[in-house]
């Protein structure tokens, strides 16, 4: 299972500003054929149609970096 990461969260590990990544998801929205990043490659948008505000996800692929493997926190007994 990927995890999947905030904007804010990819933007920390990139070394960029939240708007920085923000651009470059509404850059993949509104001009498909020429943004570096693509929808459903890079990104998911889980935002319904009428949403006020959008949900994304990055797919921690899209960075190029290496990421260090999250071990699940250990259950409680």
């Amino acid at each position: 299972m990927t995890t999947l990461l905030t904007i804010q969260q990819a933007a920390d590990l990139m070394g960029v500003s939240y708007d920085h990544v923000s651009r470059l998801v509404d850059e993949a929205q509104t001009c498909p054929k020429i943004s570096k990043w693509r929808e459903k490659r890079d990104f998911i948008d889980l935002s319904l149609a009428g949403s006020k505000f959008r949900t994304i996800r990055i797919i921690p692929e899209a960075l190029g970096l290496p990421l260090q493997a999250q071990t699940p926190a250990p259950l409680l007994p």
